[in-house]
């Protein structure tokens, strides 16, 4: 999930309640008004409270369906109060009564961990032959099916229920070093104003330049901010080394505790048990990731690498800084679009994943799905949701560009799979699988290229469709590839309890950096503090999830352009199947083997055509 802005800066005037209500989304399904969230807030709270007072027994099959239905509705009921919170104080975060809500919640989350943990532990101490004799006398507990199997997973690795317990009351002493980055990047850091090509002052921060200035046509912007950003990186540098330090070390200890052969091991398999939603590491083998790392630095460089040299040539530069590598080659392409134009180009792109898919895309657009105002306050990142037993929601500050139609249908992604799992699945089973959860997203982006290219007879339009999937590819599978990387060799230095110094992570960045490059891109010392920029450092081995996702969709569209639309329709009733299945298991659904690199190195010939078409037109 992310959003670029195409060299405009756009800063908000206007307040939430001036915002055209055609410009916000339609939170009544999820509660109709402020009151009745209130009352549901209170609720919930009792009902947790209860639960854990109560004594969790499983001493029999009914018993122990009577608990999953319990726990399974009072986590729908928790999520859509969490849900309400979150989506309210993304409208405006400076609206008090939005920044309480949200405190609220999020302090009631605190004992929906605590029940979690509770629950998942009973059944962990549970023998695993008891369960199977549960599951043979009563056909209801085979609906909870993925809950149970996902907690069996963790038998070998989990402690005792003692252990499991307080890990669980210092989950936010764990989570500190997470804490500790965002607080910093959010309100610490700061950087020097610059000029642009005109003289004129701009403003620099962190996220203006990730999703601004790194893709504007102004050179000499670009370089200008880049001199700020990494000036004002290189004065936190150490103390952010020390926090993706004491990360590291925390999840190497983690992973001694639960007695995983690697540090990396631990973060491809384990699921926190604590978290009855959460995301599954599919149980990935560790010589898979590396694979994955492998296959895309060696055959992807040499594409990227031309791109880069066509890139130089276009833009008539000596040489290519970092910071020039997003630059947009056509930058005086802009073609404006109406948000209601951009409604009926989505509809109609996703028409060939079938008429299911396609009514539930429509309502995005009839119901008021998205909230697109520019207000003071509003959230800064676009993101795809959902509301179990509401639908989908989406967050755009709609632009009116091009980039936002294929931008917020990335997003409207997510949120048609978020509608389509909980519409089919229970609550508690439907953790979305990492290795899938970036296709369904990806999928749409490339669908709106497929459908623009045979409806719009532009040949400069469709040289920029190949930058626009130049420019995701470049994301999905080149800088967060590039993360994966780099974690791969900090846990394997911690794991031989190799000091992680400042130097050791720089340099090390630095390094990977010029093995993916070449001579094609001038790595300076700024190149090297890009680890500062992200928090993906912080979120397990998370980023290369981005590349499978990516892979595997262009394959789907290239499939669903060939075979029609019976392959867009399978892909459909897969996003039904939400997280009941592992992500290895949805792709197979699908028709994809992504235990092998095979797809990969299918979506990395395709990157090379697409370099092939952009050197041509050029």
């Amino acid at each position: 999930m992310y959003f670029i802005l195409k060299g405009v800066f756009r800063v908000s005037v206007i307040t939430r309640k001036d915002v055209p209500v055609e410009e916000t989304w339609d939170l009544t399904p999820i509660f109709a008004r402020d009151e009745e969230w209130e009352k549901a807030y209170i609720q919930v709270g009792e009902d947790l409270e209860g639960m854990l007072q109560e004594k969790i027994t499983l001493d029999n099959a009914k018993t122990t369906l009577a608990l999953l239905q319990q726990y399974d509705a009072l986590m729908e009921r928790f999520s859509r109060v969490s849900s309400y919170a979150f989506y309210k104080y993304s409208e405006d975060g400076t609206d008090p009564e939005n920044q309480r809500r949200l405190g609220r919640t999020q302090s009631l989350g605190k004992k929906s961990y605590s029940l979690s943990t509770v629950v998942v532990n009973q059944f962990l101490q549970l023998p695993k032959a008891a369960l199977q004799t549960y599951l043979e006398e009563e056909g209801g507990l085979h609906t909870y099916h993925r809950f149970l199997e996902k907690i069996d997973n963790l038998r070998e690795h989990s402690l005792k229920p003692e252990m499991e317990d307080l890990l669980s009351t210092l989950g936010r002493t764990l989570n500190a070093s997470n804490s500790t980055y965002l607080t910093i990047t959010a309100s610490d850091l700061k950087f020097d104003p610059v000029e642009d090509k005109d003289g004129k002052d701009v403003p620099v921060s962190l996220f203006m330049y990730m999703t601004q200035v790194e893709t504007s046509p102004d050179t000499v912007l670009r370089r200008n901010a880049y001199k700020s950003l990494s000036n004002g990186l290189k004065n936190y540098q150490h103390g952010l080394a020390h926090t993706l330090t004491n990360e590291i070390h925390k999840n190497v200890a983690i992973a001694k505790l639960r007695q995983y052969p690697t540090t990396m091991d631990y973060l491809l398999h384990y699921d926190s048990p604590a978290d009855n939603n959460f995301y599954s590491g599919d149980g990935i083998p560790r010589h898979y990731f590396e694979d994955v790392l492998d296959t895309f630095q060696q055959e992807l460089a040499p594409h990227m690498q031309r791109y880069a040299r066509l890139r130089k040539r276009q833009l008539g530069l000596d040489k290519l800084l970092f910071s020039d590598v997003k630059a947009p080659l056509d930058p005086d392409f802009d073609p404006p679009i109406s948000y209601e134009e951009a409604g009926e180009i989505i509809v109609e792109a996703v028409g060939v994943l079938g008429p299911e898919y396609q009514e539930q895309m429509r309502k995005v657009f009839t119901d008021r799905w998205v909230y697109r105002g520019d207000n003071v306050g509003r959230r800064m990142i676009a993101f795809g949701g959902g509301v179990h037993g509401v639908h989908g929601y989406s967050f755009y500050p709609w632009g009116g560009n091009l980039f936002d139609v294929i931008l917020l249908g990335h997003e409207l992604g997510h949120a048609i799979h978020l509608t389509l799992a909980a519409q089919n699945q229970k609550f508690i089973n439907n953790g979305g699988s990492l290795l899938f959860v970036e296709a369904p997203s990806t999928l749409v982006e490339h669908l709106i290229v497929q459908y623009l290219r045979e409806n719009r007879d532009d040949p400069r339009l469709h040289r920029w469709l190949n930058m626009y999937l130049m420019m995701s590819y470049h994301h999905n599978c080149v800088t967060h590839i590039l993360e994966a990387e780099l974690l791969r060799r900090l846990y394997k230095m911690a794991d031989q309890e190799i000091p992680l110094t400042t130097s050791v992570i720089s340099d090390t960045k630095g390094a990977i950096l010029s093995e993916f490059w070449g001579d094609t891109v001038e790595i300076d010392e700024g190149a090297k503090l890009t680890w500062m920029r992200q928090p993906h450092y912080y979120m397990g081995l998370y980023p290369f999830t981005y590349s499978i996702g990516t892979s595997a969709s262009t394959v789907v569209a290239n499939r669903i352009k060939e075979e029609g639309i019976s392959v867009g329709e399978q892909w459909t009733e897969v996003l039904k199947r939400g997280g009941t299945l592992g992500g290895f298991d949805l792709y197979k659904m699908a028709g994809l083997d992504m235990s092998t690199t095979d797809v990969i190195k299918q979506a990395i010939s395709h990157i090379g055509t697409i370099v092939d078409e952009l050197e041509k037109s050029f």
